[in-house]
């Protein structure tokens, strides 16, 4: 039976409590219906296509001509009854005569506005439809064939009447007011005469060129026919909690492809998750941002799931069709499409368009999971993220996917590439030697750049950015000095370890203000500038970030970045002599005794401090105050005797706990005042068609980190259930597949938030460590799985010829990259979408290479290669290895030749172990 799928999702009534049984399908239902208790949570029924509700075709139900002529229309929705409208298109008439836009109409009429242009009649012309017989105003107008005019029509109510005023590329060429005819629909749209016409650009916006945004689109017509009637319905069928959306695509013509709709009814949502915002109709979210696809909602009695396949997402895009999804809150519908999307309206955001149909086999099948248990409806996140993991990322970690190489391998070419002189690497520009009040220092510049390729002259090389050294959240020298450090010591090498140490001396250097420091020691130059015209380190000075709010001067101390490095400084402390470790504690103090006295009323930290004590109003509150948490808490770990810090710390955790966390507010710095900058204007509010905050990760790993401190510190169960709760959404957006579209391997790697479209973020190297940590805290194996898959992601952008497929894309992009360049690494992949080049020009040390060394020496030092917890009788592959365990046996095989291993136990024991053909086997 073909129909097309509208799932409606009812919330459940009566008492909550539930056992595995409350869930069945109706066995008597011609078409698939869930039944909770016996009542219906899910039912699907036939509805009209998706674009009915953005794109509804009318022909020749308007006609404005006796002739016997097609008008052929396209309305859409807008909500904006009768009001101000600002509305433009790029019109170009192919063939035939008219072609124009339509305003206030409703689909069947009766009553629109339409401002035409005639190509062979060479005239503008406002109308009335149905036509009266006459035009509200008509002139001559030089309409050529072929040729796209920008035409704008601003609509707005007068005293007098509607009033229309036209603009032609630019240029306002008519108005009028209409005092007899008053159509108030709530839709605009196209239309055309017996001709054939192109509308890009379309554009909507409420009040003016400056208002909010109704709607973006584009197509063809009389192919805008196609918009509307190819978004066919899917032929379904269900296997156990398993829908299958099918069907095979005409052998001709052109569409969106094949769509389903989903509505549900889980009233009072108090969890709401989507890969990607949808802000506005005609936004979706493609599969480009289905890294882990689920559509997660919950509230007080019931926790849903839908999940696309991630099988059949590889298929399609092996098949040359891409699968996407939308969500509406305010409606409760939930659609799922087989067709094609492009990159726009933002960045990163994903609109529909047609493709060419050929026949081709649309299958996608959605996995339904409920679930009535409290520790699901407390955290429906692990209820995706459990399905996935066990399906598609279990068996990557089992695999080894994103790993191509030993770590030590791959930290051999990072180590050459960052610091061996010219021409076996690129130490002399990478490592930067300069004195920081005095005191010798040294970091490796913020950004290279391929224009700083040995093969390039001296006097033609330039800097990206201003050579400068950071301590910042993202950029962080501090952490890849830890990291350093901890790899020389494993190595031997002391030159890595005076590196660290000259590292360091960079953040001690930093100048503090009543406990407060800078983040950026910066030269200047950047913006591509020669070498010869970029100042020397003589010239140096401190500012910070840009990344921050209007209005928020260079000045100001980022509370976020200054947590960050202070935490990484203590743990420096826990790494050197006394001597050392004492000078870094001391600053470290310094610092949060600041941090006590500027704890908001709240429990929050504010986000910016500026020179004078303001604290400018944007992000003044939120997530980010989980980083000072996270220190206090720990220094209160060291010292019970300070107990103004563990206070703090408990304010600040009951703060996350109320607001960011019970709101899933991920909103930060990098949320707004990075790459993607949509919602800047918004900061605080939700995206109301979707449900959710536009929301990065930083904010989830940082609550999770604070949480974990608090149940280590405090010793109360609550704060690692909540730590859990945040980690597991964080999960969501953890890769679980290898997308054929991207040229790396992509398995555990992460996106960023949301609303950009990075895949292998840099990011997944800070993550790594800390889901190792949840292990340890909750013996949940798959935390381990996840954290080891992120660290191998962690190394799957760097160009080295084990890297196969990165290696080839960097070469096309890079032909003069040879053995010199090996270690050079993207921070991430296919950050603007699909299509476009992968492969960019730049990489940053302390974002990318160098902060997958100090991860991957971090978890070495406290995992090995092979980690064994006898007293859970669980075993776990780290480093290029397989573990099967049998009884009480562990048996080790080495996939990379190397004659021996480093196992670590939970007790803390560290023991190396030899190998025989690869293979070893201990007591578990």
């Amino acid at each position: 039976m073909r129909f097309l799928t509208v799932l409606t999702l009812l919330a459940l009534a009566g008492a909550a409590a539930a056992d595995a049984g409350r869930f069945a399908w109706d066995q008597q239902a011609s078409a698939p219906r869930l039944l909770a208790g016996g009542a219906p949570l899910l039912e699907t029924l036939p509805s009209p296509s998706y674009t009915a509700s953005l794109w509804t075709l009318e022909e020749g139900t308007l006609a404005w001509s006796r002739r016997a002529a097609v008008d052929t229309f396209a309305l859409r929705q807008t909500g904006e009854r009768a009001r101000d409208v600002w509305y433009a298109a790029d019109v170009r008439v192919a063939e035939g005569d008219v072609a124009g836009l339509v305003l206030r109409a409703e689909p069947g009429g009766p009553a629109c506005f339409a401002v035409l242009l005639g190509a062979q009649s060479k005239t503008l012309r406002i109308v009335y439809l149905p036509w009266p017989g006459r035009d509200l105003l008509a002139m001559p107008f030089p309409v050529e064939q072929n040729r796209a005019y920008r035409l704008t029509v601003q609509c707005s109510d007068t005293p007098a009447g509607p009033r229309l005023q036209v603009f032609v590329d630019g240029k306002r060429i008519a108005e009028h007011t209409s005092a007899d005819r008053r159509p108030a629909g709530a839709h605009l749209g196209v239309m055309t005469n017996n001709s054939r016409a192109r509308f890009d650009r379309l554009e909507a916006r409420a009040g003016g060129p400056e208002g909010r945004l109704l709607f973006r689109d584009d197509f063809e017509a009389p192919d805008l026919s196609a918009y509307a009637a190819a978004s066919l319905p899917f032929e379904t069928s269900r296997n156990g909690d398993t829908l299958t959306l099918r069907l095979r695509l005409p052998e001709s013509g052109s569409g969106l492809g094949a769509v389903a709709q989903l509505r549900h009814h889980v009233g009072g949502a108090r969890h709401v998750w989507v890969p990607h915002v949808t802000p506005e109709p005609g936004y979706v979210i493609g599969d480009h941002a289905l890294s882990s696809p689920a559509v997660v909602l919950a509230n007080q009695k019931t926790a849903l799931a839908v999940v696309p396949d991630v099988d059949d997402l590889r298929r399609l895009q092996e098949s040359g069709l891409r699968a996407w999804l939308d969500y509406d809150h305010r409606s409760g519908a939930i659609t799922a499409a087989v067709g094609a999307y492009q990159v726009g309206g933002f960045h990163v955001g994903y609109q529909p368009v047609t493709l060419p149909y050929r026949g081709q086999e649309a299958q996608l099948r959605l996995h339904v999971l409920t679930s009535a248990r409290a520790e699901d409806l407390a955290n429906p996140y692990r209820l995706a993220t459990r399905f996935l993991w066990e399906r598609w990322g279990r068996p990557g970690y089992l695999s080894g996917r994103s790993q191509k190489a030993p770590f030590a391998t791959y930290n051999g070419y990072i180590t050459r590439w960052a610091f061996a002189p010219e021409p076996r690497g690129w130490g002399d520009t990478v490592w930067q030697s300069f004195k920081v009040g005095g005191r010798e220092a040294g970091a490796p510049a913020f950004i290279v750049d391929a224009a700083q390729h040995p093969s390039v002259p001296l006097e033609r090389r330039r800097w990206r950015e201003q050579r400068s050294a950071w301590n910042q959240a993202w950029f962080s020298t501090q952490r890849c000095a830890n990291g350093l450090l901890r790899h020389a010591r494993q190595t031997g090498d002391k030159d890595l370890e005076r590196r660290a140490r000259l590292m360091t001396a960079l953040a001690l250097g930093a100048p503090q203000r009543d406990g407060l420091f800078p983040a950026v020691y910066t030269a200047g130059g950047g913006g591509y500038s020669l070498y010869a015209d970029t100042p020397g380190w003589d010239r140096a000075r401190w500012t910070n970030s840009d990344r921050r709010p209007p209005g928020v001067s260079a000045e100001a101390v980022h509370l976020l970045d200054a947590a960050f490095t202070a935490r990484l400084l203590l743990e420096w402390s826990d790494l050197v002599s006394d001597a050392e470790a004492q000078e870094a504690r001391a600053y470290v103090e310094r610092f949060a005794d600041r941090l006590v006295k500027l704890q908001r009323p709240s429990g929050a930290f504010p986000g910016w401090v500026e020179p004078d004590g303001r604290e400018p109003e944007i992000l003044r509150e939120g997530p980010e105050s989980a980083l000072a948490v996270s220190l206090l808490l720990e220094l209160y770990g060291r010292n019970r005797d300070r107990k103004d810090y563990g206070d703090a710390g408990r304010r600040g955790l009951r703060y996350l706990e109320e607001g960011p966390v019970r709101q899933a507010r991920w909103e930060d710095f990098e949320t707004y005042f990075s790459c993607s900058r949509w919602g800047s204007d918004r900061v605080g509010q939700p995206v109301e068609r979707t449900g959710v905050y536009k929301s990065n990760t930083f904010s989830p790993f940082w609550c999770a980190e604070a949480f974990l401190a608090g149940h280590r510190v405090l010793r109360d169960h609550r704060w690692l259930q909540l730590g859990r709760r945040c980690l597991d959404e964080l999960s969501l957006y953890q890769q679980v597949w290898d997308p054929p579209t991207i040229p790396a391997p992509c398995h555990g790697g992460f996106g960023v938030m949301n609303a950009d479209g990075e895949w292998n973020d840099a990011r997944q190297s800070l993550f790594a460590p800390l889901y190792l940590e949840y292990y340890r805290a909750t013996g949940e194996a798959e935390y381990f799985e996840r954290g080891v898959s992120a660290l191998r992601a962690s190394f799957a952008m760097l160009f080295c010829p084990e890297n196969a497929q990165v290696y080839a894309a960097y070469r096309k992009t890079h032909p003069a990259f040879g053995p010199e360049s090996y270690g050079f690494m993207m921070e991430n992949i296919a950050h603007g979408g699909p299509g476009g080049d992968p492969i960019g020009p730049f990489t940053i040390f302390t974002w990318g290479n160098g902060a997958a060394l100090s991860a991957a020496a971090t978890v070495r030092d406290g995992y090995g290669d092979v980690f064994i917890d006898r007293s859970r009788r669980r075993a776990f592959g780290v480093d290029g290895c397989r573990i099967e365990t049998t009884g009480r046996e562990v048996e080790i095989q080495d996939l990379y030749s190397r004659k021996e291993l480093t196992v670590v136990y939970a007790s803390g024991k560290r023991e190396t172990v030899a190998l025989t053909d690869g293979k070893a086997r201990l007591r578990l």
